[in-house]
Order: C-alpha cells, then structure tokens, then sequence
C-alpha cells in the first residue's frame, strides 16, 4: 500500500512527538538525564524514538484498516449469502425453478447441496471463479416462504440441484488496495495476508451461528 497521511493521524502524532518535545524541554530546563547530558545526544535520541514510534504507528494502522476491510468484506458475506443458503438448505418446502427448460419445477431442499470456495489468494479466487463460470449455469429459484427470487450458480445432475459459489466481494479489495494488487508479484504475496483476515472473520461468524450451518449439505471449502 502506497503512504497515505490517513494511517497516521494526529493522536498518533502527538504521542511520538512527545518524548522528543519533552526530551527538548528537559535538556532547556537542565532536568536532562545524565545519559543525555549532550543536547546533540537529546535532541538526536529524541528524533529516533519519533521516527520510529510514528512508523509504528502507521503498519500498524495500515495493518487494521487492511483487517477491518476484509472483516466487513467477510460479514457481508455471510450475512447475505451463507446464512441465506443455510437456512435454505433447512427449509420444508419446496423450491420452484423459475427459468430455463425445467421452468415451474419444484425441487426439494433435500435435494440441494451447496458448495462454498474460500480463497487463500487473489489467483485463487480468480481461477475458482473462471472454472464456475466454465461449468455451472445461471440458476434462479423462488423462495416459497417470501416468493423473492434467488439467484445462484450451479448445476442440475438428475434430480439434484448442485451451486458452487465463493465471495465475489474480494474482488472489489483492487478498487480499496490499489498498491497491494498493482502487479501479480505483490497481489500473490499481500493477497494471501488479507485473504487470511478474512478467512478467519468467516470461521468465526460461522462458530457464532452455527445453527444455520447444521447441514450437511453445505460444504466450506478452502481453495
């Protein structure tokens, strides 16, 4: 990620200015310790901790914002996908094909199983995402509870309804990290970092509700 004044705000600042203002102030007022009894030692020692407190302080910030993104990332997901493919794998009644050549066909959710990719990198998610759209074709169910259609990516094999997705919004990290994705050699490196923030936020919103992933038709895998 290029620099950016953002990740170093002003409370961070302060806190690395301090020790040099207070190192200064010390040496004017004759507090100065002995080790820095030299004002050229003070004022010099006082410059390092800054520049490296304030160092400090932006990876680390840097390191925050690249983990909340991918958590938000994370929770959108899984609030408005896999919980949805959860509970529909739970449901009583049937589903209606609302499109192409088995329009009106009831399916049962029995017969649905669901296949979720979880990339460990940008490559991974780019290849995942050719190989579902090579070999699955584009399904829409109804939802018999609400009527609402969903849309999905699968396949029928007989009387069984297979869809394979994975987290498209992954994707949009280019539009937020530009530097991290700038050429493949950095997106393969700094990809799987934040792949990893947002592989762990979905394992654990997965443990926390555990009750709309009972099925054993719904299948986490890592890609």
């Amino acid at each position: 990620m290029s620099f950016s004044f953002k990740f170093l705000p002003v409370k961070d600042l302060i806190f690395s200015v301090i020790p040099t203002i207070g190192t200064y102030l010390g040496y004017l007022q004759g507090v100065t310790p002995d080790l820095l009894a030299n004002k050229y030692v003070a004022i010099g020692v006082g410059l390092v901790a800054s520049i490296i407190l304030a160092f400090v302080f932006y990876k680390e910030n840097v390191k925050s914002y690249k983990r909340s993104l991918a958590e938000i990332l994370a929770t959108g997901y899984v609030m408005n996908f896999t919980e949805r493919m959860g509970r529909l794998l739970q449901s009583k009644l049937p589903y209606k094909i609302l499109v192409g050549d088995l329009e009106g066909q009831p399916i049962s959710p029995d017969n649905i199983y669901v296949e979720i990719a979880i990339p460990k990198s940008m490559q991974a998610l780019k290849d995942y995402a050719n190989t579902v759209d090579e070999e699955t074709t584009t399904v829409f169910l109804e939802d018999p509870s609400s009527g609402q259609p969903i849309w999905l990516r699968g396949k029928l094999e007989k009387d069984d309804l297979y869809i394979y997705d994975f987290p498209r919004t992954l994707f949009a990290l280019r539009n937020y990290l530009k530097a991290d994705f700038s050429n493949p050699k950095k997106e393969a490196k700094r990809s799987k970092k934040i792949f990893a923030y947002f592989s762990d936020k979905v394992d654990e919103l997965r443990e926390e509700r555990i009750s709309d992933f009972l099925s054993n038709r719904i299948n986490f895998k890592t890609i």
